[in-house]
């Protein structure tokens, strides 16, 4: 994704036909790079209020990579779509266009509504059980 082309998404590893554009946000390190596994470290640059951002041609669907803030250690992206190796591994380079749907009948829903709750604030009792004994209820005022 050249800089010509505008983001998707605010951050992370965005794939395109011309490789990976990458955004992160960090706001105390001096440098931030891309390291690809077996395709060298890709620099990024620096933007207003900690964010880095920068195109890395060669970097496609599948690849793994990680970071590194100031030429430390190396670190898994924060915004990573996929940790194949659990959380401190390497995160993997996903393109979601490649999916492919298998469900052709499936009634998406017309205007779909997320929420994004604390299990301990939408339940007294703290727990996943008890929140889904709740979910009615969040499908009554429309939450899809």
């Amino acid at each position: 994704m050249p800089a010509s082309t505008p983001r998707r998404l605010a951050h992370g590893a965005e794939v395109a036909s011309s490789g990976t554009h990458f955004r992160c946000w960090a706001p105390a390190p001096r440098s931030l790079s891309v390291v690809l596994e077996g395709g060298g470290e890709h620099p990024l640059t620096p933007e207003p209020e900690g964010w880095f951002s920068g195109h890395v041609a060669d970097a496609s669907h599948g690849d793994r990579y990680r970071l590194r803030l100031d030429g430390g250690d190396l670190l898994p992206d924060p915004a990573s779509r996929f940790q194949p190796d659990g959380p401190l591994g390497a995160s993997m380079l996903v393109d979601p266009a490649r999916y492919r749907w298998r469900c052709d009948s499936w009634p998406a829903p017309l205007r779909p509504v997320v929420c994004e709750m604390h299990i301990g604030t939408f339940t007294p009792e703290g727990t996943y059980a008890a929140a889904a004994a709740r979910l009615p209820l969040l499908a009554g005022v429309g939450i899809t």
